[in-house]
């Protein structure tokens, strides 16, 4: 294995993410954002992690409402991509909640939850087994 064959090998799903892309794809289901060793997850008013209701959620630049939930990246060992990190920060909901009190929006459980399976939904969509999945640390 390469770096080059790795990328390879998940071309498939950072292609799904493009054809899936918020900016420009008003279909529910179009939910991400692809980079280069990656990808983002964004919720909407009608697919939302738990505790979200209520959240403000504006288009933006993209093509519906939608909030920042999760950045997806490859993690290594050596020269093989074998697992995940996901890290989630609910933007929006610290937002809503300034005039109340500080929400803890890094790596909420829900989040978590919610991005796991989105991330398992977008790489059986791009037919491509899913790695396993950790969390970042704070």
């Amino acid at each position: 294995m390469s770096y080059a064959s790795e990328h390879l090998r998940l071309s498939p799903v950072l292609a799904m993410a493009r054809r899936l892309d918020i900016a420009t794809n008003p279909e529910p289901e179009a939910i991400y954002e692809a980079g280069s060793g990656g990808f983002q997850i964004w919720c909407t008013p009608d697919d939302l992690p738990q505790g979200w209701s209520g959240a403000s959620l504006t288009s933006g630049a993209f093509s519906k409402p939608c909030g920042f939930v999760a950045s997806v990246s490859w993690g290594w060992t050596g020269e093989r991509i074998t697992h995940l990190l996901l890290e989630t920060d609910a933007y929006d909901l610290n937002r809503r909640s300034q005039d109340l009190q500080s929400v803890n929006i890094h790596n909420r459980p829900d989040d978590i939850a919610w991005a796991k399976r989105k991330i398992k939904e977008l790489f059986w969509r791009a037919g491509v087994p899913c790695p396993r999945i950790c969390v970042e640390a704070a």
